[in-house]
């Protein structure tokens, strides 16, 4: 992993031996093959075509030997174990709505998903439902066609438009392929679940009139269960729930404390709790206290996940100067989640007083879990579409010109079923019946008491149903050419213009929407449209004593229109964000082994549909409630566990506005001798107006601040009985750093080794909630990791290989939450993730590679100073553990 002219020259030699140079890279080139000229090719970061991959601009690149030696599964895995991803990013869990649980994305330098530009084959990949279209699944690609992933480090919203704050990732897949081509794997972790199967299949043909590729990739990869992960047998180990499937009721005693407020308990039957599979008990064993539930014992962490993804690249000369050229995808996945039987706490039930079997005389609200008619388990399916064609051609007027015109068609679609949820308003009209002896005050037998609560949450059953829809439409055309070339003096430009249209849907079943059903995430529903319109320009030039100069601007604007439901019913809304964003980049070769470079840019990102006008929908957000904890010395020890869960309500906001940024790089690469190169880049990004969803946790933390909020409300015991929240746009984000790489490669008598080092170390990760607030410096803190990095060390010699690779996180500190009073948050230890792997290439043009990740079975750290459920950031670590795999490759 480097972005090293080492690497660059292999790129371009491989490049210029193709018979159509164009089609392998990021953008498509086709000239005219003339002896006296020297072909250009486009280098991400920059829609010129060049001679030389090192521009201005630090680009890293993955080349597809470096993917096979990280040994892992998905392109979302690579990009995962990147440095440049600063603090881990999104992976698929289960009890996410919306879809979410079955996606992940990219996180360059911690800004958030949707600040990295995801492309593929230097256009834009299809957003996912879930994210409202502004965040690309980097696991729906198959990776057995990617030819290598090209990593901008720094912000390009002149050259890609909107989105492209952190930087850009371009996914370059492979077309130069003639044959066929069988790729299996599997992998297995130590663990109970996990095991991952990919299967793929990849067909070529070349012709003199151009070319056409099909690849068709099948992966199955099994669930890992929580209870396997997490240590719930720790005597510390403390999050259970309230809602259990033996209920609770809250009651008021009618006694008075020594201040004359109200005494309230929970009754619970001790017998029930005593007998019930996953159950606590934590009466007194006369029914007073509560039934806790163990969710952790039955939840998914990753669920089943099958996928089948198809691609195909052609393209085909049409005259002797234009060809047209396409690309078709599809991938289809299903994801199995599960979440523990549903508490019913959207709307709490009530056993009245006067009700036959309510054992208190008092009316009671109900703690209640639907164990007894199953685990929530949920079925996402998600289809992705992109249909790309165009034409692509050279017109010998002046020094050239390159051109092209495209069209191409996206959508996003996902289904997602959500099983045994619970109807409250049925709930609580079978409980008022008087039918239902919940708390078993007759005497009942287990298996009599069982069933009869079977048969209550049947009656209530609900199945939600999520459907997001999102599709895209976009025409772009861009020309450029070798404006001026007169000695050291070369001015080249490129132009273009793009439209695009885009519809936004979700929508939840209308009981979901309507608030009265525990256990799903509906309600967020979003109709909306967006057009999306961009002019731009670049310009590079060449100047004596080995400078470069380069400029690019671009004009964005965005009109959006949206319904969303309020106070006054549904409400739509309109809004136009508009920019124009520069770029400017000085490259200098004082010598031909050394390069200098620095670059300044503006960025630019409209709020995307869901921010806007996603109407509120209920979650239950884990946080503790350090205002009633404290007050009241965490006498409730499970309501002030860490992993708590406060219903949470989200909305949309209309008012949003755009956010903006800027970034600098310096730096240079250094090619000390023909097998030792090295770089270093410094950046710094200012980020205004950041879009971000405030966490239940900084809902309270504000409360405990300002003495009050009005976004909590608390019932008559001080406790939390709902949140409201939102996304809001922050005052700015600051962060700066350093990134290193350097490669070396060494040939012997006994094989060639190849080594590199790649590390990103930040400097600061600066927050400002407001204006008005106090800027936080976040980096190395818990989550914030100051230091990531990569090593490698590969081993070629005749038919055998052999690979070392370790994966570096640094150590964070707690004490920033120990000062806000968080005093179970523990520091972070620094972590090391060492992986081995050998490869054989045999007579039949094929290879075997068998390898281990974790070797050592490094166990991530966790956040506490007690055993907890997710008690560790998994999209920054390993949960897994040590996991074997199997690859094989045949070509025919």
């Amino acid at each position: 992993m480097n972005s090293l002219t080492l690497t660059a020259k292999a790129v371009r030699f491989g490049i210029f031996a193709a018979a159509t140079s164009s089609m392998a890279f990021s953008g498509s080139v086709f000239a005219e093959e003339q002896s006296e000229k020297v072909e250009r090719i486009e280098v991400t970061g920059s829609r010129i075509k060049q001679v030389d991959m090192e521009t201005s601009s630090p680009v890293t690149v993955l080349s597809a030997a470096d993917i096979a030696l990280t040994g892992e599964k998905t392109v979302a895995d690579v990009l995962n174990n990147s440095a440049i991803n600063s603090f881990g990013s999104w992976r698929g869990m289960s009890g996410y709505g919306s879809g979410a649980s079955s996606t992940a994305s990219i996180n360059m330098r911690g800004l958030g998903a949707q600040a990295t530009l995801v492309l593929l084959d230097g256009r834009r990949m299809p957003g996912t439902s879930s994210s409202s279209g502004a965040v690309a699944d980097t696991s729906q690609i198959p990776l057995a066609i990617v030819e290598r992933i090209e990593i901008l480090r720094d912000g390009a919203s002149a050259v890609y438009g909107s989105d492209a704050v952190a930087g850009v990732i371009n996914i370059i897949t492979k077309k130069e392929f003639d044959g066929f081509q069988l790729d299996f794997s599997t992998e297995q972790p130590d663990i109970d679940g996990g095991d991952a199967n990919r299967f793929s299949i990849a067909a070529g043909f070349n012709s003199d009139k151009g070319n056409v590729t099909f690849t068709y990739e099948y992966y199955d990869t099994k669930s890992v269960m929580d209870r396997d992960i997490w240590n719930m047998d720790d005597p510390s180990y403390g999050d259970y729930s309230s809602f259990s499937s033996v209920p609770n009721g809250y009651y008021n005693t009618g006694k008075l404390d020594a201040d004359g407020k109200p005494i309230y308990d929970f009754y619970a039957n001790s017998d029930m709790c005593d007998q019930t599979e996953n159950v606590s008990d934590g009466t007194d064993g006369e029914n007073n206290g509560r039934c806790f539930y163990s969710y952790g014992a039955v939840t998914k962490l990753f669920g089943d996940m099958t996928r089948n993804s198809f691609m195909t690249n052609f393209n085909y000369e049409v005259t002797d100067n234009i060809q047209f050229r396409g690309r078709g995808s599809a991938s289809l996945s299903e994801t199995n989640t599960r979440y523990a039987g549903t508490p019913v706490s959207t709307n709490y039930p009530v056993m009245g007083a006067d009700n036959q079997y309510n054992p208190t005389g008092a009316d009671m609200t109900l703690y209640m879990r639907s164990v007894q008619i199953g685990e929530r388990d949920t079925l996402t399916e998600t289809n992705n579409y992109d249909i790309l064609g165009g034409f692509v051609g050279y017109s010998e007027v002046g020094n050239g010109i390159d051109w092209e015109i495209n069209a191409q068609h996206s959508a996003s679609t996902t289904n997602s079923f959500n099983y045994n949820l619970i109807n409250d308003n049925i709930i609580q009209s079978e409980i008022d019946t008087g039918e239902y002896d919940i708390f078993n005050t007759s005497g009942m037998s287990y298996a009599e008491w069982d069933a009869q609560m079977a048969k209550l949450y049947g009656a209530a059953a609900h199945t939600g149903v999520y459907q997001g829809k999102f599709d895209s439409t976009q025409f772009d055309a861009l020309a450029s050419t070798l404006v001026l070339e007169n000695g050291d003096f070369t001015v080249a430009m490129v132009g273009g213009v793009e439209y695009e249209m885009i519809n936004f849907k979700q929508t939840s079943d209308p009981e979901s929407a309507a608030g009265i059903i525990s256990g799903g995430s509906g309600g967020d529903d979003v109709d909306a449209e967006r057009t999306r319109q961009a002019v731009y320009t670049e310009f590079q030039v060449g100047l004596p004593a080995n400078f470069e100069f380069s400029a690019a601007v671009r004009y964005e604007k965005y009109e959006q229109e949206g319904s969303l439901s309020g106070p006054e019913g549904v409400v739509t809304k309109s809004s136009t964000f508009d920019a124009v964003v520069p770029k400017f980049g000085l490259s200098w070769r004082p010598v031909d082994s050394l390069l200098l470079r620095a670059s300044y840019g503006d960025s630019f990102r409209a709020p995307n549909m869901g921010e806007m006008f996603s109407s509120q929908s209920l979650s239950f957000e884990k946080a503790y409630d350090s205002v009633w904890c404290e007050a009241n010395n965490d006498s409730d020890a499970n309501y002030c566990a860490t992993g708590n869960q406060h219903k949470t309500w989200y909305g949309g906001n209309p008012n949003l506005e755009a956010e903006e940024g800027n970034s600098l790089t310096l730096g240079g690469v250094w090619n000390v001798t023909d097998a030792w190169s090295l770089e270093l880049s410094y950046y710094a990004i200012t980020y205004d107006n950041k879009i971000e969803s405030v966490s239940a946790s900084d809902v309270i933390r504000d409360e405990k601040i300002n003495g009050g909020s009005q976004f909590v409300t608390r019932g008559a015991d001080g406790k939390i009985e709902y949140i409201e929240s939102g996304v809001v746009n922050i005052a700015t984000v600051e962060t700066s750093g350093f990134d290193f790489a350097t490669a070396y490669n060494l040939e012997t008598g006994f094989g060639d080794f190849n080594f590199k080092v790649d590390m990103s170390h930040v400097l600061e990760f600066k927050k400002q909630a407001d204006s008005e607030s106090v800027t936080i410096d976040y980096s190395g803190v818990v989550d914030y990791p100051e230091w990531r990095g990569n090593f490698s060390a590969a081993w070629y010699f005749d038919d055998f290989n052999a690979a070392w690779t370790t994966v570096y996180i640094g150590s964070q500190s707690g004490e920033y939450w120990r000062e806000q009073g968080e005093d179970y948050i523990i520091d972070t230890p620094s972590y090391f993730k060492h992986n081995f792997q050998v490869g054989y290439t045999h007579d039949w043009n094929g290879t075997v590679t068998l390898g281990v990740n974790n070797l050592f079975d490094e166990q991530a750290p966790t956040y506490y100073n007690f055993a907890g459920y997710r008690d560790v950031n998994t999209g920054l670590y390993d949960v897994l553990g040590r996991t074997f795999y199997l690859r094989v490759n045949q070509k025919f």
